[in-house]
């Protein structure tokens, strides 16, 4: 059957099926790396295994996340954007499913290498495929609904994994997103009309100017410590309030998901923001806040620490669009393209890996609290680095 290349949609009702399709690729690569945080403390029993042990997990898969996402350029440039999304969620799928079946420990690390290669594939092929998906007047509806998908993970993945062990084995979870997640991609790969053309080599040649900019590390701070905020706390969060304050797993789960429900409100607000009063002082009013809080639930006991917990993934997620737009900055689009690659996977490894690495350290020596009052401690001392960022361009005259 022949197949015809990708046109861009000139209105948004007509490409939101499509856009919408993607959507459900990027909740998968957010999903899958959510879910295991919630499911630790069932990894950790069932195995017989140490809090630090099973942190440690986080490593290859933020690693394998990392790698993949660097690496993904050379396989677009063979096979099309539309079949690397679909191996994503097919190598993610195979991952969660392996994590259901396994075990051992050694098991357990192999599972969740591949869920982070399958997770890492689809960022570069997923933002080629949308921005070529619809014409720019109608882009930026296009990646708000694009950016529901992994909102929605952060939401789902407690949900689903407090739903799924009040009726059965955790293992079932894993199985069955698993599952979901292999048939998405077969008719991702079969269905989808963006993604159907090649990518390009990353030009590598571009990293050494980009990385003698000041701004370029400010930005790799800023991402790497709100990383650590959203992603790494979550990691540790069902750990820390199950298994060292005592709380219950419904509850827990509960919170975690219901508190990252604002997580698009957020995000639009961060947009009107940004053209209000610059990306320099909306990361430095967000940063101050979530410092504050992170530092309080690490300090707090009872209801005040658990108010924190809710709060302070709501004020972090309004970081991401003013990061993305102090990107933009460094330099034009092919260099843009560059610092993509180079800032978010080392931002993963820090913050998805090392991160909750070190909190699975100081749970066992009942330290976890310095860990969060540590990391709001460095959020609010990196506000020294905020001259560093570019100042906003005057707005045009109306």
């Amino acid at each position: 059957m022949h197949s015809t290349p990708d046109l861009p949609f000139s209105r948004f009702r007509d490409a939101a099926p499509q856009v919408s399709f993607l959507a459900v690729m990027i909740f998968f690569s957010m999903y899958s790396r959510l879910l295991a945080a919630p499911l630790l403390v069932f990894i950790q029993a069932d195995l017989g295994i140490t809090p630090a042990q099973s942190t440690r997990l986080f490593l290859p898969l933020s690693i394998a996340y990392a790698s993949a996402m660097l690496v993904s350029g050379f396989l677009t440039e063979k096979a099309h954007h539309r079949r690397t999304i679909a191996l994503s969620a097919v190598v993610l799928g195979g991952g969660l499913i392996l994590v259901a079946l396994v075990q051992s420990l050694g098991g357990m690390y192999v599972a969740f290498t591949l869920i982070g290669a399958g997770a890492g594939l689809y960022p570069p092929s997923g933002v080629a495929s949308l921005t070529s998906l619809v014409d720019d007047h109608i882009r930026g509806r296009a990646i708000a609904l694009h950016e529901v998908g992994p909102n929605l993970g952060f939401v789902l993945a407690p949900l689903f994994v407090s739903i799924g062990t009040s009726l059965g084995d955790w293992r079932w979870v894993a199985a069955i997103s698993g599952i979901v997640a292999v048939v998405s991609g077969v008719l991702f790969d079969r269905y989808a009309q963006s993604g159907r053309f090649h990518g390009q080599r990353p030009q590598l040649a571009n990293i050494g100017p980009l990385m003698r900019k000041p701004e370029f590390w400010a930005i790799f701070v800023f991402f790497s410590l709100a990383a650590s905020s959203t992603i790494g706390v979550y990691s540790i969060l069902p750990t820390f309030l199950i298994r060292v304050e005592g709380y219950a797993v419904g509850p827990v789960n509960t919170l975690l998901s219901v508190s990252r429900i604002s997580g698009v409100i957020a995000v639009l607000v961060s947009g009107v923001l940004v053209d209000r009063i610059g990306v320099a002082r909306l990361i430095a009013l967000v940063f101050l806040l979530t410092g504050v809080l992170t530092i309080a639930i690490g300090v707090l006991p009872g209801t005040p620490m658990l108010v924190a917990v809710f709060l302070q993934p709501v004020i972090i997620t309004a970081f991401f669009p003013a990061a993305i737009s102090a990107m933009s900055d460094l330099g034009p689009p092919h260099v843009r393209n560059v610092a993509v690659s180079v800032i978010i996977p080392g931002v993963n490894i820090v913050s998805n890996g090392v991160f909750p690495s070190v909190m699975g350290v100081l749970t066992e020596y009942d330290a976890v609290r310095f860990g969060f009052i540590g990391l709001g401690a460095l959020m609010v001392l990196s506000l020294t680095a905020i001259p560093l960022l570019k100042q906003p361009r005057a707005a045009a005259p109306s």
